[in-house]
Order: structure tokens, then C-alpha cells, then sequence
């Protein structure tokens, strides 16, 4: 067993887990999903046996059970993983707790997602590691790993110390507190401050570092993964083929095993 330092994630969503669903509720999960569907399937992927890492209160494993996947699914935080199992169609014992850095031996998966900026709540090079090397140890040899992360843009707009803007239906505002200048790799901090009963309010901390593309290039190929493609993802979902962390508000990852990448040829397969 591996391990692991606590997470700061822990904390952040067992706050903000009563108001997850309702401060997410202008996503359109559905859409965004179809869409990575799409790009995982010109990678090559196929199979129907899937890993949602985490998968918070299920809002991006239930379009994937809508359209007849095999679905499994795990999340740090027990409270956002008590929601998800009240998911319709979901089989409870199959939405777990646990650690991105330590899964589960649940596979061989044929697909693996890690949304919503998971990836980013990774604060130190053995934390990307140690998360890319338990994918690899659930991945079937023909899987695909389709991840998130934010970009430059989106630390720069959200969480610097000046960034504030308000969630009505969640009754929460929104705060960055990063200060200084937002760079590649520096760690970020966010607060969302939730209206509770009676007038008080909760808070939850959000601790997160800005991973480069060459940090987590490196950090796929020590965990013996290899990326197949990085794509630009803009609000409303929209993927773009080119990447830019300047303008981009994510950028997604496709990653497969290395050995798949080539044949013994030397051609990479399609």
C-alpha cells in the first residue's frame, strides 16, 4: 500500500458536496461527455468496461450509464461518493472512496476518466505520478485514459486574488486568493464561501497546482503511459484540436499504455 500525504481535496468537497449539484448545474455534462467519446474513439478506443476517477457526485459517470457502459467509479470524498450512489441505474457497490494516487485492483478497464479538473488537485511531481501510475495498473492493454486539467487562462481568471464572482442558485461566492503571477506550475488557491443554515456560512478551500504539458508528458512516461493527443476545451464544452493554455480553459489529455503506441514495427496503430 502506497503511502500518501493527505489531500486537501479531502476537506474542499466534503464542504461543498451538499451543494455540488446545484453549483454545477449550468454543465452540460451529457454534451461534454459525447464529445470526449468521440475523440477516445478516433484513438482507438472500444470496449464498454469503464473507471471514473473522481467521479464526485456522479454527474460524469451518468451519461456514460445512459449509453450502456459498463460503469465503476470512485471519488476521495465520502460524502460527493453518498451522492453519486443515488444516481439512477448506478449499482452502489460500484462507486467507491478511494485515492487517484492508490486504485483500487478493479480492472482491466477499457476506458479510464479523470473530469472536471481532478488531475489539478495533484500538488507535487510524486502525487502526478503516483495517480498516472495506479491508472496504469487498471488500464487494459487497448485502454485509453482521457483526463482534464485547467489551464493558464482559467487560474489566471479565477483564481488570483482579485477574481471573485458569485453562484446564485448555490447561494456561494466564488473568491481567488492566489497573489503574485499566476505561472506555469505554480500552486493556486480558490475559496468557495456556501450560505448554510440559520446565516452561517461554509467554506471550501480549493488547492491547486497548474501542471504544464512537458510535467505531465514526464509524469505519463515514468508511469509507462504515453500521450496520444492534448486538445483545447473552451466554455460550453467546445474541443479544439490545437491547445492553448492562454486562451483555452482546459486542456484534455488522451493517454494509452506505451506499448501500445507501436507495433514491432514501429507504426503507431490505429
Amino acid at each position: 500500500m502506497t503511502t500518501l500525504t493527505a489531500s486537501p481535496a479531502l476537506a474542499a468537497y466534503e464542504q461543498l458536496a451538499p451543494v455540488y449539484d446545484r453549483f454545477t448545474a449550468g454543465y452540460d455534462h451529457a454534451g461534454w461527455i459525447d464529445g470526449l467519446l468521440r475523440i477516445a474513439h478516433a484513438h482507438g478506443q472500444s470496449g464498454l468496461r469503464v473507471l471514473d476517477v473522481g467521479c464526485g457526485t456522479g454527474k460524469s459517470f451518468a451519461p456514460l450509464l445512459e449509453r450502456g457502459y459498463d460503469v465503476w467509479a470512485c471519488d476521495i470524498s465520502p460524502a460527493m461518493v453518498a451522492r453519486a450512489r443515488m444516481r439512477p441505474d448506478v449499482d452502489p457497490d460500484r462507486v467507491l472512496v478511494a485515492d487517484m494516487r492508490d486504485l483500487p485492483a478493479l480492472g482491466p478497464f477499457d476506458l479510464v476518466t479523470c473530469l472536471d479538473d481532478a488531475v489539478n488537485y495533484l500538488l507535487s511531481p510524486a502525487d502526478l505520478a503516483a495517480a498516472f501510475a495506479s491508472v496504469a495498473r487498471v488500464l487494459a492493454p487497448r485502454g485509453t485514459y482521457l483526463f482534464d486539467v485547467n489551464s493558464l487562462a482559467t487560474y489566471r481568471a479565477g483564481f488570483a486574488a482579485r477574481a471573485t464572482f458569485e453562484r446564485p442558485l448555490a447561494a456561494a461566492v466564488c473568491r481567488g486568493e492566489t497573489t503574485g503571477a499566476i505561472e506555469p506550475g505554480t500552486l493556486c488557491t480558490a475559496s468557495i464561501e456556501i450560505a448554510g443554515r440559520r446565516g452561517r456560512r461554509r467554506v471550501s478551500r480549493h488547492v491547486q497546482r497548474h501542471h504544464p504539458e512537458g510535467a505531465i508528458r514526464d509524469a505519463l512516461g515514468s508511469a509507462g503511459l504515453a500521450c496520444r493527443a492534448v486538445l483545447g476545451q473552451s466554455t460550453g464544452a467546445v474541443l479544439h484540436a490545437d491547445a492553448d493554455e492562454e486562451v483555452h480553459t482546459k486542456l484534455v489529455y488522451v493517454a494509452c499504455l506505451a506499448a501500445r503506441t507501436t507495433t514491432r514495427e514501429g507504426v503507431s496503430p490505429r
